[in-house]
């Protein structure tokens, strides 16, 4: 049986709430992961939306399947961060009934240099320079920034619209 997607506009609040459920995932980790604490609880450079949910923000008319979201972190050299990492509240949990995936990456030192007081260039630069299956899965569709409030709604890349 194929999902149904939830077509409702999205507007700022559901931006902040969504914010919200991403704050508590980045304590959450911590408490998870305490051996990473020291090294990256403090190094968040940016959540954002990505992914369909993202695009819906833009337009409407794509609905949404579950929310994609990605908290990106400065990578601290020597301490491996897990690349893989992935929480995924599902529809009871989640959001307007949908599933909430949030997944994390750590962005290298060079490419953060580069932008130290702009977080959403930070995190493009990250994008557009990698050659992975991630990169081209996200620059695919939206990117919306959640936090910190520098990127709070704007519109960091547009996809495919």
């Amino acid at each position: 049986m194929k999902e149904e997607r939830l077509y409702v506009p999205l507007t700022t609040n559901d931006l902040r709430r969504l914010r919200e459920l991403a704050l508590e995932e980045h304590e959450n980790f911590f408490k998870r992961n305490p051996h990473l604490r020291e090294a990256y609880y403090n190094s968040l450079i940016g959540i954002c939306l990505c992914q369909g949910a993202a695009l819906h923000y833009l337009k409407p008319e794509v609905g949404i399947k579950d929310f994609d979201i990605w908290h990106f972190y400065l990578e601290e050299e020597g301490v491996n961060f897990p690349y893989r990492a992935h929480k995924r509240l599902e529809k009871g949990k989640g959001y307007k009934g949908k599933p909430v995936d949030f997944l994390k990456r750590a962005i290298p030192r060079y490419i953060y240099d580069k932008h130290p007081e702009d977080p959403g260039q930070i995190i493009m630069q990250y994008l557009l320079e990698r050659n992975t299956k991630t990169k081209r899965l996200l620059l695919k569709k939206a990117v919306i920034g959640l936090y910190p409030d520098k990127i709070f709604g704007e519109v960091l890349w547009r996809g495919e619209l």
